[in-house]
């Protein structure tokens, strides 16, 4: 589908954000009935899941209704997180006011979710490491955290702005033609969550995780200013910081940084980062540093 100019949409969509244990078990749902339907995730989590206050006169740890977990799993898809029949949902019709899918959809999860589920050493890496990945490929939370910049830069908003003023805003300079709730709220608790880049290993730690599958397709080599964008949307985390850090991991001889003419950065779209007064373009990961 051609996004160019088209105006934007927040769908209304559900998810549990607020209980990591909740979005942890959803996510392997998923994963375990990856290459099924929908419906045999349905089945699958159908009794993992307990309500966490009274609802309708039931009290907390009712187990959860097969609509409430679907409509969960419907929010997973609207952030770009699996395939139905062959699509994420920014490749499809984006423009309903509310989030759905069919049970006999058949479901391909992408490997960033199969990979923190399957290696999940506690709740709350995987919930760090579900902010990453949905940073990286979801594009309503893409949009929304530069929605949210631009409006910080442009018009001052505050990181805790009133929901009237921040759907209204969202509207005004942003492109958007709708704003749901609550789904703009979760897109905010992704917005807030902020992973921790506090040292060099980390910085490593964070190039490995996100670009391995990347740098294998392009020789080991992967673009700065990429893991720079990429770092500025998911950690409180500066150019002073990359810089130091990067230098860091040169001298220890964990990554090779490699230099670039600006003529061929300018042609294929990429910033060149100087350090130490060396314009660079790319990393490239030493294989030992892999296992370090």
């Amino acid at each position: 589908m051609l996004k160019g100019t088209m105006s934007k949409i927040i769908p209304i969509f559900y998810l549990p954000k607020e209980y990591p244990e909740d979005m942890s078990i959803l996510a392997k749902g998923l994963v375990v009935n990856n290459g099924q339907t929908l419906k045999n995730a349905l089945y699958w989590l159908e009794g993992k899941l307990v309500t966490h206050k009274v609802n309708k006169g039931k009290p907390a740890g009712t187990p959860m209704s097969a609509t409430t977990i679907k409509n969960y799993l419907a929010g997973f898809y609207v952030l770009d997180l699996y395939k139905a029949d062959g699509y994420i949902y920014s490749e499809t019709n984006t423009k309903k006011t509310k989030a759905s899918i069919s049970v006999q959809s058949t479901i391909k999860v992408i490997n960033s979710l199969q990979d923190i589920s399957h290696n999940l050493p506690s709740i709350e890496v995987f919930n760090e490491n579900l902010t990453q990945i949905c940073s990286q490929y979801s594009q309503l939370v893409k949009d929304y955290t530069n929605a949210r910049f631009q409006l910080h830069e442009k018009h001052q908003l505050s990181e805790n702005p009133e929901a009237a003023l921040l759907q209204k805003l969202l509207i005004q300079h942003c492109g958007y033609s709708y704003v749901g709730n609550p789904g703009v709220g979760y897109l905010d608790l992704f917005y807030r969550e902020k992973i921790e880049i506090d040292s060099y290993l980390k910085l490593l730690e964070f190039i490995v995780k996100n670009y391995a599958s990347l740098a294998k397709k392009t020789l080991g080599l992967v673009p700065l200013s990429q893991i720079f964008t990429h770092l500025k949307l998911v950690a409180n985390y500066t150019e002073k910081d990359f810089n130091t850090h990067l230098n860091q991991l040169r001298l220890t001889h964990r990554v090779e940084l490699i230099t670039t003419k600006a003529q061929l950065a300018q042609n294929i779209g990429i910033d060149l980062v100087e350090i130490s007064g060396i314009k660079y373009g790319f990393v490239k990961v030493i294989q030992p540093a892999l296992a370090s």
